[in-house]
């Protein structure tokens, strides 16, 4: 009988242990994906909620979402409607990216408060959820789609590059919310190409490259290279753009005119183990989560394969590939004298009262090149802009660096080359960098150029 209830005990003691830990794990599942969760499209309280949604409103407090008799209302304008999709999502549950989805739990005030339950209680009058403030830019984002080239597929990303605030997100094919979940939307449209699209780079991954050889070997900056349009290296060889020749060249010059003959040399020399090491200092094959969004892993390669994929990775060819948002960010911290800020999407959540839910601070989020590197690079893209391939990206009365790209996608050459380019204006008073991407928008990057610094002047315009 002892030996019995000594058994109970232990078995007792044990449910008591299991059910404690599993409790633990519970509330800490709760805690970490509780919002995850809430905005589920799938989730079953977002249909019976009796709850009116919450205003979504941009930067400036302009309504870009509401609720006019139980139905959600977007903007009248069609164009303006349909260049927001991709941030402001739908209610149907489509885009897997916007905020009526992932900031669903706020503005429904799933939290079910008692304070607000009592108050809808005795005034008779339906509850209302938290407004969403967004840091986006509601004029900015429609001129900016408007300016796209019709057709096309790509993004573009603008960002302060001091204070981390998203100022537009622009995806096409883009959408109306009001026929989300209809055949009249194309499936593509729902992804939001800015944090998910993956993209191989082409040259603008020579940001990466110049800073791994300014990081590991200084004496680069004052080395020549010679460039006789092609370079054959063990088992396979790189061309530059036309096979053009460009001589006897200096770094910052190969950088302003793009020589692939350089940057294939550059990677060559630096090995494939500190090319990867900067890259995944700078946040490729990572897991790149904020507190707003959550951007597609960019990718470099783990492992060398052979001496092709070193020097095609160098010029950002072979299996590299990064998003518009990564890309930014990456430029962002160049400007930002090598820290990188938290890139902020919400402003400010405003609960009905008009207590604050949540205030979006702007901070450092790490630091990816030191002072110095993060300015011989700012220095080399003001060059490119000067007298390099970006002369397109000029704005008048102001200093604006970047970086072209033209990237294959397929060994067919009658496929065009996707367009890149990612910028900034170097002024303090006007903090904004910008990266874009045309799918197949041809060789010489003038879709992508052109684009961005209409994108930047519009900045300038519409945020001041």
């Amino acid at each position: 009988m002892k030996e019995l209830r000594r058994n109970m005990r232990i078995v007792g003691t044990l449910v008591v242990v299991a059910f404690l830990v599993l409790s633990g794990f519970f509330a800490l599942t709760v805690f970490e994906q509780g919002s995850i969760w809430a905005s589920n499209s799938h989730n079953t309280r977002l249909s019976v909620s009796k709850v009116q949604r919450g205003d979504i409103t941009d930067r400036d407090g302009v309504v870009m979402a509401t609720t006019v008799d139980g139905q959600r209302v977007y903007a009248s304008d069609t164009a303006t409607r349909r260049a927001l999709a991709v941030t402001l999502g739908d209610t149907s549950g489509m885009s897997g990216t916007g905020i009526e989805g992932v900031y669903s739990s706020h503005l429904l005030d799933l939290s079910d408060s008692f304070a607000g339950r009592i108050k809808s209680l005795v005034s008779g009058a339906p509850r209302v959820g938290s407004s969403v403030q967004l840091t986006v830019d509601s004029e900015l984002t429609a001129a900016i789609a408007s300016r796209f080239p019709a057709g096309y597929r790509g993004a573009v990303v603008v960002m302060n590059y001091k204070t981390g605030e998203i100022l537009a997100f622009v995806s096409k094919p883009d959408y109306d919310p009001y026929d989300a979940g209809t055949d009249r939307v194309e499936d593509t449209a729902y992804l939001n190409r800015c944090l998910q699209g993956r993209y191989t780079p082409g040259s603008v991954f020579k940001i990466v490259t110049l800073a791994s050889a300014l990081q590991n070997d200084p004496g680069v900056v004052g080395q020549t290279f010679l460039c006789s349009g092609s370079w054959n290296y063990e088992n396979g060889s790189i061309v530059c753009a036309g096979q053009n020749s460009h001589g006897n060249i200096d770094l910052q010059t190969a950088f302003a005119r793009s020589c692939n003959v350089t940057f294939g040399k550059l990677a060559y020399q630096l090995g494939f183990s500190r090319l990867r090491a900067t890259a995944e200092q700078l946040g490729f094959n990572e897991n790149l989560k904020f507190d707003d969004f959550a951007v597609y892993n960019s990718a470099f390669p783990t492992v060398q394969n052979n001496t092709s994929e070193l020097v095609w990775a160098g010029i950002g060819q072979g299996t590299v590939l990064v998003t518009p948002m990564h890309m930014a960010l990456i430029t962002s911290a160049v400007a930002n004298n090598g820290v990188m800020m938290e890139p902020l999407l919400v402003r400010r959540i405003e609960g009905t009262s008009g207590n604050v839910v949540r205030q979006g601070i702007s901070r450092e989020n790490r630091r990816l090149f030191s002072e110095p590197v993060a300015q011989t690079i700012a220095a080399y893209m003001y060059g490119a802009v000067q007298n390099g391939t970006a002369t397109r990206a000029k704005i008048d009365g102001y200093t604006v660096c970047g970086k072209t790209g033209s990237a294959e996608t397929s060994n067919d050459k009658n496929v065009e080359t996707n367009a890149w380019f990612t910028g900034f204006i170097y002024d303090e008073a006007h903090p904004y960098a910008a990266a874009a991407v045309v799918e197949q928008g041809g060789a010489g990057s003038r879709t992508a150029t052109e684009l961005s610094a209409f994108a930047l002047q519009a900045a300038l315009y519409f945020v001041g």
